[in-house]
């Protein structure tokens, strides 16, 4: 059974639609990539899935399960776990007390599991959010959001702003967190080779609809492609 199916998925915001006719699976522990240029409704679909996003047809199932009814929080419960563009980490709190905030009940010792991901939390942990770089702040809400154990992880432009080995560092977290614990990722990415290099199937968008699917490692490989719909060149 996929972990996610999505079926005819119609959704935006109030009167404005901006996705039509979405469908796709994600298998438990399997990586896609979203691609395709600015507002195209990449982040429009995420927002969907975690019910921040107005879904006027179609459904979305998580584990079998319809989430027509439920909220964003009750789909966090659920095991859906969402790091947006602006990454909503709690300035006024310290790194450590914004962890402990993403625990969900669990004993405040698996704090360490973020740590261990990412070892300059550790370095920064008595720090405020608004102390942190933008790279830092990343890692937090990243961190933060796994805390809570997903079983499947939607990342909304991890790598915006970003200086390149902080995208480095970032890119091989998320691959070592993929194969070590499982997870399966929905990532959102502009940054389309790192996407590509690091997702196993991707899914290509334009005016909120799917035009392209492929193996990443195969799409990669196709220029002409990725230029037409992303306006970049192949990775190769």
């Amino acid at each position: 059974m996929a972990l996610l199916q999505v079926t005819d998925l119609h959704a935006g915001y109030g009167p404005v639609q901006v996705l039509h006719g979405i469908g796709l699976s994600v298998a438990p522990g399997e990586r896609l990539a979203l691609i395709g240029r600015n507002g195209v409704g990449k982040t429009t679909l995420l927002k969907a899935l975690m019910g921040l996003a107005d879904v006027s047809r179609g459904t979305v199932h998580f584990e079998g399960r319809a989430l027509a009814q439920a909220g964003p929080g009750e789909r966090a419960l659920a095991g859906l776990g969402y790091v947006p563009q602006t990454r909503d980490i709690f300035p006024s709190l310290t790194v450590e007390e914004n962890l402990i905030a993403g625990l969900k009940g669990r004993p405040v010792r698996c704090v360490q599991e973020a740590y261990d991901l990412f070892p300059r939390l550790a370095e920064r942990r008595r720090n405020g959010g608004s102390q942190l770089s933008g790279g830092e702040q990343q890692m937090l809400s990243v961190a933060r959001t796994l805390l809570g154990q997903p079983r499947l992880l939607l990342l909304d432009e991890p790598l915006e702003g970003l200086a390149p080995i902080i995208c480095q560092e970032l890119m091989a977290a998320f691959t070592r967190l993929a194969q070590e614990t499982g997870v399966a990722v929905v990532l959102v990415e502009q940054k389309v080779e790192a996407a590509l290099r690091f997702a196993q199937q991707a899914i290509v968008l334009e005016h909120g609809a799917i035009v392209h699917r492929e193996a990443c490692h195969s799409l990669s490989a196709r220029p002409e492609l990725l230029e037409r719909y992303v306006g970049v060149a192949g990775t190769h």
